[in-house]
Formats: structure tokens, sequence, C-alpha cells
């Protein structure tokens, strides 16, 4: 029963101001000159002291030298030595008592040093809510630093040592804990068990698996919020394979689960921020036209969300998206994509050029001009693995089209170096308007990630279809205040909406179905038998009900929000539960196709052979 209590929370415009931020930037700097200062006053301390000891012995008619004043005064760093009668002269004075405060402090700061990791794990001890990345590579390092600027506690859990982020991490105040995230007593040195998030980024796959495994298990017996887990699979292929995982119906209540790849989040990024038509209503739409330097990863991804997000005006007016490709084996990897994508093969056609970029083909880019009929070219994606190399392609591309309007999109690894030198030209050279850096790991190493998984994209979907119901009856949000934006909802109402996502798989189980990673063109039209649906409705029915009363609701005639008094907490088969009620559960069964297709999957049954039909 989706939506049907959701609130309103404000949500202010200006970004959101981080607790501590100048107290974080303190330490850093205070941790910079320590050490040269704590030397300075050690030197300078041993010159007041050799001087005050040089005039009281000379005042006391002792007999002395330098060597004998000099050595006096370095016996203060040793707390020996300080103790004489007056008169003191006043550099003695100020040098009994600093050469102390110096051996103290460093004393202290080597204590610190020998006993850093006990600290750390008697400060983890009353840690709770904290985001846990296992991995501290340029992925995980990019994620802590964003989660920490963020305001997020974050413990760091790294295997090597000797790994010279390790440094970085904890300039910052970011915990760091040296061991084997595949070890359950690491994990539980980590606090796994009261932690909000665990992200999994190390640079085996398989590592990542094992991880979320020993996860899952250490959190079997906590109630309340579920752990977020999001592990990182670098195969695109693999990544495919695992995801259907993510809805398994005997998946742990307390543990949510997302395989994501970093290919994949970033063409689902860059989908987002250069849609494939412009969104302006009243204009006639053109067939867009892709142009996509280097058929890698980052190619194939983009590849399949444009014929995603194109899906419905081909179902429309049956035109197909135009791609072509620029790559030495362009043919053949177009031949499996679409082998393997019914839903690509169908909604795209294709122009191919197997050209390597080394060769003078590419720098003639014939492919940008064709004696065929088709459109022009609107986005052109240079996702080289070199960022040299694609950077100069990028731009020997933009000379070519300088009298086209047509945006270059360029891969980077993140938006720093060569990337922010392209974009502060910008300013300069307004030719460079039409060219964008994407920097992969700056954009996708986000809080973000955690709120773009399959289960947030379903709940999300979930949402806006009670909303679009809401409008339909004519309710507003001035008569529901349920009626907001994903974004201005409490997180307690975000997290019912998860909660009915994550149970997607057991109703879909209950029917004879599962899913698998969207293939297929018109799988989204995927339609459930009557008997399906309202076996499935009775299962979200009762999922409801067990989860507010789980909540201190309770059944009442007339709905209470505040007494958490709710007229629609019986049994499916209760004479009072109305078919209204009931409707509202179909009406969500029924749109888990188009659920699932938002987070790139599709339902298929299971026969009694086990096979898919």
């Amino acid at each position: 029963m989706p939506g049907t209590e959701q609130a309103s929370q404000s949500h202010p415009d200006s970004p959101p101001v981080i607790p501590g931020s100048q107290r974080k930037r303190f330490k850093i700097l205070w941790g910079e000159i320590v050490v040269p200062l704590l030397i300075i006053i050690g030197v300078v301390s041993t010159i007041l002291g050799t001087i005050g000891f040089q005039r009281y012995f000379t005042e006391m008619g002792e007999a002395h030298n330098f060597g004998t004043s000099l050595y006096s005064s370095l016996g203060l760093l040793k707390f020996s030595g300080g103790d004489l009668p007056s008169p003191i002269p006043w550099e003695l004075e100020v040098a009994r008592w600093l050469s102390p405060v110096v051996t103290m402090y460093t004393v202290l700061l080597g204590l610190a040093a020998v006993f850093r990791d006990q600290i750390q794990t008697l400060r983890l001890r009353f840690t709770s809510n904290q985001v846990v990345i296992c991995g501290l590579g340029q992925k995980g390092l990019l994620l802590a630093k964003n989660f920490h600027a963020s305001g997020q506690t974050v413990v760091m859990i790294e295997k090597n040592s000797r790994n010279p982020s390790i440094s970085a991490c904890r300039e910052l105040g970011i915990s760091v804990l040296l061991g084997d995230a595949r070890d359950e007593y690491t994990l539980r040195k980590a606090r796994v068990q009261r932690a909000q998030s665990l992200i999994a980024v190390c640079g085996d796959d398989g590592a990542n698996a094992d991880i979320a495994v020993k996860a899952r298990r250490l959190v079997s017996k906590r109630e309340g919020q579920k752990l977020s887990c999001a592990i990182h699979i670098s195969d695109p292929r693999l990544w495919v394979f695992l995801r259907q995982r993510e809805f398994n119906p005997d998946q742990n209540k307390a543990f949510r689960l997302d395989f994501f790849n970093i290919y994949d989040h970033g063409a689902r990024q860059l989908m987002r921020e250069f849609p494939l038509l412009p969104n302006t209503k009243g204009t006639q739409e053109e067939t867009p036209h892709l142009l996509i330097v280097g058929f890698g990863s980052l190619g194939e991804q983009i590849v399949i969300h444009a014929a995603r997000q194109w899906y419905p005006h081909h179902e429309k007016n049956g035109g197909k998206l135009r791609i072509s490709v620029v790559d030495p084996d362009a043919q053949r990897k177009i031949d499996v994509l679409c082998q393997e994508y019914s839903l690509v093969e169908k909604t795209c056609e294709w122009g191919v050029y197997p050209v390597d970029i080394d060769c003078p083909e590419f720098h003639h880019a014939e492919f940008l001009s064709s004696k065929r009929k088709q459109p022009g070219i609107s986005f052109i994606y240079v996702c080289l693995d070199d960022e040299t190399i694609g950077l100069s392609s990028a731009l020997s591309l933009l000379e070519q089209t300088r009298a086209s309007d047509m945006q270059i999109l360029v891969r980077m690894t993140e938006d720093v170096g060569l990337a922010s030198l392209v974009q502060g030209s910008k300013r300069t050279v307004g030719s460079l308007d039409r060219m964008h850096v994407f920097g992969l790991m700056e954009r996708t190493c986000k809080p973000s990630l955690l709120n773009d998984g399959s289960h947030a994209a379903m709940a999300r979907a979930i949402h806006e279809e009670y909303i679009r119901n809401e409008l339909r009856k004519g309710n507003t949000p001035e008569t529901n205040p349920s009626m907001v934006e994903w974004e201005q909802l409490s997180e307690e109402m975000k997290e019912m909406n998860r909660n009915q996502a994550d149970d997607i798989g057991i109703k879909l189980n209950a029917a004879g179905c599962d899913i698998v990673p969207w293939y297929d063109y018109g799988a989204d039209q995927f339609t459930f038998k009557p008997d399906e649906i309202e076996l499935m409705s009775k299962i979200e029915h009762e999922r409801w009900c067990n989860q507010r009363m789980e909540q201190g609701w309770n059944y009442a005639a007339v709905r209470d929000d505040k007494k958490k008094m709710h007229p629609s907490l019986l049994g499916w088969d209760d004479p009072r539960f109305s078919e209204v009620e009931k409707e509202k559960d179909r009406n969500t069964v029924r749109q888990i196709p188009k659920y699932l297709a938002l987070a790139g999957f599709q339902i298929y049954r299971i026969t009694s052979s086990g096979t898919m039909v």
C-alpha cells in the first residue's frame, strides 16, 4: 500500500551547512604545523634556558662556562635542574616551564601514534550510523572524502598498510582500520552492526561479493533500519548477472543489497545531464543521432541507457535511434551487444566505422557527414581509456564541427588536471562551450550513489505512481500532504517505500515469477494473470499491515495519524476491508513491471521444468 501516509519535510534549496567544518580545517592546519612548531619552541626554550643559567650562575657567584649552562638548559627538557632558589632570571623562568611543555606534548604525540589503532577502536565502540567503506583505492578515497565533506562519519577498511592514501584520510579525521574486510572480526571492529551503510570498492570483484556475504551474516539479528550495502562489480557482464540477486526473496530483512558498476552509473548520470530529447512541450521531436568514439564498457552502457530512454518514442512512432560507432572492432562489439539485448537491436540502427584513433581517417572525420539520409549528430561521446588521447580526439572533433551545435562529451577519470584546464579555458575560448568533460570517478563516487541503486529507483517510482493516482482522484498537495517530491519526503517515508520495493522479490516468487536485467524489447509490458494479481496484492497488504503494526499503529474506524490509528489495518478477507482499498494494492502489483523497468529489470515466468518464459 504505497505512499498512503507520506508526510512532507522541508528541504531548503541552499547548500547544507557542514557541521564542524571550521574545526576540521583547524585540525588539518594544526597537523601540518605542530612538529615544526614544537622544534621552534624547543630551540627557543633551550636558548632562553642557556642565557638564564648564565645569568643565574653569575649572580650566585658559581663557577660555570657556556657548556655547563647549555647542559643545564637541556636538562629542563627532561624535568631536571629547574628547582632553584630565587631570584631566577626571567629567561630561565620562561624556559623551565616551556621546556617541560614541549616534552610532554611530544610524548603525547608519540603515545598517540603508538596507540592510534587502539584509541581508534575504542572510539568506534561508541560510533553508530557511520558509512563503512572497504578498499582505499581511487574510488574508495573519493567516496570517503565526499561522504566526510557531507558531514557523515566515515570508517575506512584497508588491507595494505603502505597505502599512501591512509595518511590523507587520517589528516581529514577519517578513521582507517587496517585489516581484511572479508574477515568478520574486521567488520565487527568497524561496527558494521550499527552502521548506516556499507560500500565495498576493493579491486577484486570476488572480495567485494564476499564482504557482502559476511556483512549480511553480521546484521542478521539487527532491528530497525536496514543496513544498505552497495557492492562494486567492475566486470559489466558479471554485474548484470549478479543484479538479479538484489531482490532475492530469501534476502535478510535487516540487509539491503545493491550491486553497482561505475560504467553503468556514469552512463545513467550522463543521460540525466544530457537527455536525448529536450524537455520541452509543443516542439516536434527529432530523432537523435549519437556518435560514440571508443566502444568499451562505458560506450556500451551509454547505448543501453539511450535505448531504454528512447524506447517509449520507438513504441509511439517506430523511429529508430541512430548510433554511429568509431572503433577498430566496432562491428563485432555491436553484434555481441545486439545479441544480448533485443531492446537495443530493435530500437537502434547503426553506423559502423572501424577506424583507429591514430589513423588519418579519424582526423578526416568522414563519419561526421554521410550521403545517406539520416539525422544530424546530436551528441558525440568520446569514451577512450587514455585521457590525453581522448581529450586530443575531442578537440579534433570540435574543430571539425565548429559550424554545428552538436555537443561533445569527453570521458575523464576526475574533474581535475586536464579536465579542470579545459573547463577553465571555456571562459576565454567560446568554441569550447560545446565540449563537456565528464569525470567518471568524480561524478559517480558520491553519497548519492546510495540513493541511485535498484531499490531506490523503484522506491522513487512507487512514490511517483502514488502521486499520479492521487492526482487522478482530484487530490492536491494541500489536501494530501503526502503528495510531495521524493526529495521532500521524510527519511521514514522513504524507507517505507524502499521496504515495499525490497519485498517485490517475495511477491514475484509466490506467483512463480522471477526477474533478470532488462534485455528484451517490450519487457515493461508484462502483465500478470488475475489470480497472480490477487495473490500478490494480498501479500503486499499483509506486508504493509505488519510494517505498520511494528511501528505501533492499530486499527480504528477513523484514521488518526497522531494516535497511529488506521482503518485499513485489517486482514485481506475481513469484510470491513473495502474493495477500494484492495484496488490500491492491486494497482501497485500491476505497476511492478514498470517499476522494475525503471531500475533496469524485467519479469519472466518460471515453468515447472525451471525454464524461463
